[in-house]
């Protein structure tokens, strides 16, 4: 019996580290399109994405899809064809497309189906770009990225970018999370750990002050 309860007490505490590392994955999933992405050897730029989101004219189905399967398949296509876009965008058209919020916009009208597969085309390759970016920029534009990062959170915009992702809903977060963790412990070296720590302590606060949760495992 004590047996049980310890393997359930560790069960519980693992979850809970889990579900406090999301609003951090998250944070860091939104500063992705920041980073620099080696993909693609075509030019993609921001204006051209926006277009795209633009003329494929999507209603909000975010309360729910209709019967139509045709109108279901159409709309899979472009986001198909906008998350390719999306993968391929470079680092100062990253940049944009974040400033314009364009693609946070498209995101809110699609139904939690569309979301999820606009996550798994887009979420796992951006993860491992960032990571693999950030492995290998030299010492001083890693430090640069890490400036620029404590430099949003001192304005307040990473806590605004946590508030908005947890609008998402709780699936969402975990994929990313699911995403983010993987990438985090698989594709960046011990070096890259190293020089974001400082990042990382500052995005616990920001939590801290969000929901008075820590990243990191649970106290003993």
């Amino acid at each position: 019996m004590r047996d049980e309860i310890a393997a359930l007490a560790c069960a519980v505490m693992q979850k809970r580290f889990v579900f406090q590392a999301s609003l951090a994955l998250v944070a860091i999933w939104l500063l992705v399109f920041a980073v620099r992405s080696w993909a693609g050897t075509r030019k993609v730029t921001a204006e051209r994405l926006q277009e795209e989101i633009a003329e494929a004219k999507f209603a909000d189905w975010s309360q729910g899809e209709p019967s139509s399967a045709r109108l279901a398949q159409e709309r899979e296509e472009k986001i198909r064809e906008i998350a390719d876009l999306t993968n391929r965008l470079d680092f100062h058209e990253r940049e944009k497309n974040r400033e314009s919020r364009s693609g946070e916009a498209f995101f809110r009208v699609l139904s939690p189906r569309e979301r999820a597969l606009f996550i798994d085309l887009t979420i796992a390759e951006s993860m491992n770009r960032f990571m693999q970016a950030l492995d290998q920029m030299p010492p001083a534009e890693r430090q640069r990225f890490v400036k620029q990062g404590l430099e949003e959170i001192a304005k307040g915009r990473t806590a605004e970018d946590m508030q908005r992702g947890q609008e998402f809903g709780e699936e969402v977060i975990e994929k990313i999370t699911q995403e983010g963790m993987r990438a985090y412990f698989e594709k960046s070296s011990a070096q890259t750990k190293l020089d974001l720590a400082p990042l990382m302590e500052s995005m616990n606060e920001v939590m801290q002050g969000l929901r008075g949760n820590r990243f990191g495992p649970p106290p003993r």
